[in-house]
């Protein structure tokens, strides 16, 4: 009976040892798992705010990483237009299209300068996002390199963001001018100019189809001038892709800076978590 005794007291313990161990592991592996989601969160915050304070100053054209160009639709207008120049009966009616340079380069301007302005609205868009994301392996998203967590809010939030940035953009493109002009008033020049351009495309097409068989158009223009076709009147959705593309950017290069420079953890909490990561160098 006594050894009896001693077998149930020995088992008793050791499933209550079991059970406790078990339980407080469940418990450790709660808090890190909330730790390094509460960090991620952390740094990504840390990294809009230094993105929005660089395009906001610096602005998306200067950086190629960042600029935004004109669409494809575009740049086969504006090729189109600089090869039929050269095409005798064709180039006289081109002053009508009002496809020239300087609206080239105005709406590249107008895009970026529209973006730059944008540029702050994008902090509070942003910190909500990051606020309301729902993290399911946050280890997997701190072991999972470069630009991981970035990719991560990209995935998960971007058409919400696209949404309630689109607003801004469109005041920024309706409000920010050069010379007169703003980036709305710009495209819609451009629109009305590539219409007409697709129609004398279709007028001359003979002329144009001697011109590239003789060499006067090279293939690649070629290609270009059979890509003029309608386009959007609204660009509103394509700057403001563009202007997210860019602010994505900056906030993974910043959270690659966090993974890898000890000195940009600038809280305890970013130490912690992002400290695990220099063991595995």
């Amino acid at each position: 009976m006594f050894r009896k005794s001693i077998v149930a007291s020995v088992l008793t313990f050791g499933v209550a040892a079991f059970t406790f161990t078990s339980c407080d592991e469940e418990t450790l592996n709660a808090f890190t798992q909330g730790d390094t989601v509460a960090a991620l969160k952390e740094a990504l915050g840390v990294g809009v705010n230094v993105a929005v304070d660089r395009l906001s100053t610096e602005g998306y054209f200067e950086d190629a990483a960042t600029r935004i160009g004109l669409p494809q639709e575009a740049v086969s207008a504006f090729t189109a237009v600089q090869a039929l120049q050269k095409v005798p009966g064709v180039s006289s009616v081109l002053n009508e299209v009002g496809l020239g340079s300087d609206l080239q380069d105005n709406l590249v301007t107008l895009f970026n300068d529209a973006a730059k302005d944008a540029a702050p609205e994008a902090a509070s868009i942003f910190a909500g996002a990051i606020k309301d994301m729902s993290v399911q392996d946050g280890e997997q998203i701190l072991f999972g390199g470069s630009g991981a967590a970035t990719t991560y809010l990209k995935d998960n939030t971007y058409t919400g963001l696209q949404g309630a940035f689109h607003d801004p953009i469109v005041n920024s493109m309706n409000n920010v001018k050069i010379a007169g002009m703003t980036a709305t008033n710009a495209w819609t020049k451009f629109a009305t100019g590539n219409n007409k351009l697709a129609g004398y495309i279709n007028q001359y097409r003979s002329a144009i189809d001697l011109a590239s068989k003789t060499g006067v158009i090279p293939s690649n223009a070629m290609t270009a001038i059979n890509n003029v076709g309608e386009v959007n009147t609204d660009i509103s959705d394509y700057v403001t892709g563009k202007a997210l593309d860019g602010l994505f950017l900056r906030v993974s290069q910043k959270e690659d800076d966090i993974r890898t420079n000890a000195a940009a953890r600038t809280s305890d909490l970013l130490k912690r978590v992002f400290g695990r990561l220099d063991e595995n160098k």
